[in-house]
């Protein structure tokens, strides 16, 4: 059995406001620097995508120096709030981690469900003639 990427498994998953709600509240105890980085990797690309830019051209972007921002980088990393996707020499690249992911997916489908059900034609109630 082979495991599905997290590019693919949550790329349809949306970024909803109780999903944001749930990360803020979630994350209260941090600086408020670290929500700030965590929504940007949250609505930057779909979620589990690695965000392809720099840390420099992050924190610019968010003006945040970047010590502040490698600082925020490891907490959410260590708190599995970030994971790290893969590195290019010395530079790292992260995505949203499991513990955002978990939050994001569906409860309660069994697998194989959830599909509708298609028919042809439409179905439509039949008159008695009154």
């Amino acid at each position: 059995m082979t495991s599905v990427p997290a590019e693919q498994q949550y790329r349809e998953l949306p970024v909803t406001a109780e999903l944001m709600r749930e990360a803020l509240m979630s994350t209260i105890e941090l600086p408020g620097a670290d929500f700030r980085v965590l929504t940007y990797y949250m609505t930057r690309a779909p979620l589990g995508d690695a965000i392809r830019e720099t840390g420099k051209d992050i924190s610019q972007e968010l003006g945040l120096h970047s010590g502040s921002f490698s600082k925020s980088i490891k907490r959410l990393r260590d708190g599995a709030w970030l994971e790290l996707a893969y590195t290019v020499g010395k530079v790292s690249f992260y995505r949203v981690g499991p513990r955002l992911l978990e939050s994001a997916a569906p409860v309660g489908e069994p697998e194989g469900q959830g599909l509708a059900q298609v028919h042809p034609f439409p179905i439509r109630p039949t008159f008695d003639g009154e």
